[in-house]
């Protein structure tokens, strides 16, 4: 199989992880999420503790807002843990076909021309239901762990970067999850890659 990378940003609270799966699943490639991290985590001397706890179980906890994931400490703004990233990513798109989440792996591959960008985005409604009825949290909870994740996201992508984390010039394909649903937004990726890889 021809190596392609399909990279997905989001917001907080679109199932972009369900997303990233069935297209991962459905093109037969590996889908790399923790997995990222982790393996940024292990090479940068990062605590893992910290750096591969997902978004989903640092909700669990009361304190997922300082170990909901990378960019929650400053020790993932540091020049290592983000050149230990950056070497993950590339060495895994130099060695396979994948679908990777997040990571600013967008921007990391942007030298890369086998690479299809996406970023999926809804409604805040839209988020705060799913987020309750995902973690069975109440929706003023659920509204403040998209303020406080998304704010935290940016600000670390804005620092890797340079460019704020859904311009659509560093896009490729932009998806309104609340209108075209899990299984659309996953066609629509599926027919981008088609088109754009031939796959």
């Amino acid at each position: 199989m021809k190596k392609f990378v399909i990279t997905i940003g989001r917001e907080f609270g679109c199932n972009a992880r369900e997303i990233g799966r069935q297209v991962a699943a459905g093109l037969g490639v590996h889908f790399y999420d923790k997995e990222l991290v982790d393996l940024a985590a292990r090479r940068s001397g990062v605590n893992e503790e910290y750096y591969s706890k997902s978004d989903e179980e640092a909700v669990m906890h009361d304190s997922f807002y300082t170990e909901f994931g990378y960019g929650a400490t400053p020790a993932f703004y540091s020049a290592k843990a983000i050149e230990s990233q950056a070497w993950v990513i590339r060495d895994l798109a130099n060695k396979e076909p994948c679908v990777m989440l997040g990571r600013c792996s967008d921007y990391i591959l942007s030298e890369f021309d086998n690479v299809l960008n996406v970023f999926v985005f809804a409604s805040l409604p839209f988020r705060i239901d799913h987020i309750s009825e995902a973690y069975g949290q109440e929706p003023k909870k659920a509204a403040k762990m998209i303020s406080k994740i998304d704010s935290k996201r940016h600000a670390y992508y804005k620092f890797v970067t340079g460019h704020n984390r859904g311009d659509r010039n560093v896009r490729n394909l932009m998806i309104d999850v609340e209108m075209f649903g899990v299984d659309g937004s996953v066609e629509l990726i599926r027919k981008a890659a088609n088109v754009r890889f031939g796959i």
